[in-house]
């Protein structure tokens, strides 16, 4: 059995817009912060835990508590529910291809994102993909994305009762090179901002990426 893990914003789902949109909006009327760096790839940790406390740190020179924290992410998902359906639409494919795995007894699937977990389930059930079972693991379980990937490897293996020789994780961001790259897995890209060995513009066509695979 191999072992196949998704990032969700941007790989799965397109979404990065919206999900930018509502973080700043948090960022401005929970943090107070109005003028800050939106370009995420200049933090140190791209998650929604780190990028925050970063930001709490960096621009109002305090870190972040835990009922601050609780607050900034429960106004992250209000802002994300108060959103259109429209703007949670799959990466064209996604959703029959992430069925087409999990429908196989040779593919463990689960989801590593730098999101929010209440953020993330929203994301992909409004773009009609099925989680209910499966593993995920988040900004919520921890802020370093390569840990927040190792709790999905984790919860993997539990929920399959399996050890697995090797990793595939599929992303689309130059932060899926870094962490895959520090982790040792392999990676294949989605989309037009990642640059690396494999990319596919999305999952229309199934049997080419189940050939790398």
């Amino acid at each position: 059995m191999k072992v196949v893990i998704f990032d969700i914003d941007g790989t799965l789902t397109r979404t990065n817009g919206v999900d930018s949109e509502c973080f700043i909006r948090t960022v401005r009327e929970v943090l107070g912060v109005v003028d800050f760096e939106t370009d995420w790839s200049k933090y140190q940790f791209v998650t929604d835990s780190g990028v925050a406390q970063e930001i709490s740190q960096r621009y109002c020179d305090r870190p972040m508590s835990g009922s601050l924290t609780k607050a900034f992410h429960e106004h992250l998902v209000t802002c994300l529910r108060e959103q259109p359906a429209s703007s949670f639409l799959e990466v064209p494919g996604a959703v029959e291809f992430v069925k087409l795995l999990v429908d196989s007894p040779d593919y463990a699937v689960a989801f590593a994102t730098g999101a929010h977990e209440a953020s993330a389930r929203h994301k992909l059930t409004t773009a009609g993909f099925e989680i209910a079972d499966l593993p995920l693991a988040s900004s919520s379980d921890a802020v370093v994305r390569e840990h927040i990937m190792l709790h999905a490897l984790d919860r993997a293996a539990q929920k399959y009762q399996a050890r697995f020789a090797e990793v595939t994780y599929f992303g689309d961001a130059s932060w899926d090179v870094d962490a895959t790259t520090n982790l040792g897995w392999r990676l294949i890209g989605i989309g037009p901002g990642i640059e690396t060995e494999i990319v596919f513009a999305d999952y229309m066509d199934p049997e080419a990426i189940l050939a790398c695979l």
